[in-house]
């Protein structure tokens, strides 16, 4: 059942502080949350002794309550929860080796789209700020293919590229740094409606009913790196979200962008800090990020993530390896359920990719890409 699949994972998620990668572990070794609660302590511990520092939290009847609880509010007020599991999951940030392991969301966002767009900065943004934010965002709405813009719904430049992004025409995704019962800041209800009114998504790792508690919105800047192709930092002082948020996108292996300001400009010291530090690449105008992400391709095949798959022809083949990208260690009925398929009908690309080395078989008659 759904719903009991969902706990189990939030029972799992609920026992992390941000860093999932030990959960993703524990993941691929059990398959999944409900496998490890129908084996019980005893064994899921003998089967992975590591198991055992979160033991006593992952059994607990307090986080079992707590997790069913979350998931029925959720439900009941019609959230989409997604684990990292699910197709639906986005493939960029399931790339990322602390992904969280359960999303929840609202509103509509295709992430199989090819071009995202994170855009951060400074709360206390300045006028010089904001125009270069809307400028750059009124010119990446002129693409023929249009990106979606990525942020974090906090005052300042977050809140200024929702709502330029809305303005032209560009949908956007907000990621909050609080459960769905609190809409941080207060200020910002009206932008959340505004974005759920067919301009996008907002989204978050937290359960209902957490606070705004300060750590989080550090652990939120994660997703926004992950969910984008690249991240434009527009404004930012020496320390601030920002900067880190393009750490995290530079550990993620995406492109980071800055707008410079003047060398006297508080504001603007973290931006140039990040050119001067070959971080990010300089940003005079959206030409810049267009350029250095090859987006002016009016009819892209791929995302920019899964650009090393993009020189394979054969569409089924090219899908497969899309597919396994995400999901190594699938089996030939996964694979075929994917895409649509039967196991006949790509027996033959599955082997061609076997025999060019683009694919291997692992235990279990199972394809990982190479």
């Amino acid at each position: 059942m759904r719903r009991d699949y969902l706990i189990d994972t939030a029972r799992l998620a609920g026992c992390f502080e941000g860093n999932n990668t030990p959960a993703k572990a524990i993941l691929e070794t059990f398959g999944s949350a409900t496998a490890i609660f129908e084996l019980g302590q005893r064994e899921a511990l003998r089967v992975f002794p590591p198991l055992e520092r979160i033991a006593g939290r992952l059994f607990s009847r307090r986080t079992a309550d707590q997790a069913e609880r979350d998931i029925d509010w959720a439900l009941d007020h019609h959230l989409d929860v997604t684990t990292i599991t699910d197709s639906g999951y986005p493939e960029r940030l399931r790339q990322c080796p602390d992904a969280p392991l359960l999303l929840y969301s609202k509103g509509k966002c295709d992430y199989s789209r090819p071009r995202f767009c994170a855009i951060v900065g400074t709360r206390a943004s300045t006028q010089y700020g904001r125009r270069y934010c809307e400028r750059i965002v009124e010119q990446l709405s002129t693409l023929k293919v249009k990106p979606v813009i990525v942020s974090g719904m906090a005052l300042g430049i977050d809140t200024h590229a929702h709502t330029f992004a809305i303005k032209y025409g560009l949908d956007t995704v907000a990621v909050m740094g609080t459960g769905f019962d609190t809409i941080y800041p207060a200020s910002n209800e009206r932008l959340a409606e505004e974005i759920l009114d067919g301009h996008g998504a907002l989204v978050t790792e937290f359960s209902p009913f957490t606070p705004s508690y300060p750590i989080n919105f550090v652990r939120r800047n994660r997703i926004i790196a992950g969910l984008a192709d690249c991240t434009l930092v527009a404004e930012s002082k020496v320390r601030g979200g920002g900067l880190l948020t393009a750490g995290m996108a530079m550990d993620y292996n995406r492109s980071v962008f800055a707008i410079p300001g003047r060398l006297d400009d508080a504001t603007f010291r973290g931006c140039n800090a990040l050119i001067e530090d070959n971080v990010a690449a300089i940003v005079t105008g959206a030409g810049s990020i267009i350029k250095a992400m090859g987006w002016n391709v009016t009819d892209p095949i791929l995302p920019l993530s899964f650009a090393g798959f993009a020189s394979e022809p054969d569409p089924v083949k090219r899908k497969i390896l899309i597919f396994l990208g995400g999901h190594p260690e699938s089996d030939i009925n996964d694979i075929a359920q994917a895409l649509a398929s039967t196991p006949g009908a790509i027996a033959l690309p599955l082997l061609e990719l076997e025999l060019s080395g683009a694919i291997s078989i692992v235990s279990g008659n199972k394809y990982s890409a190479k």
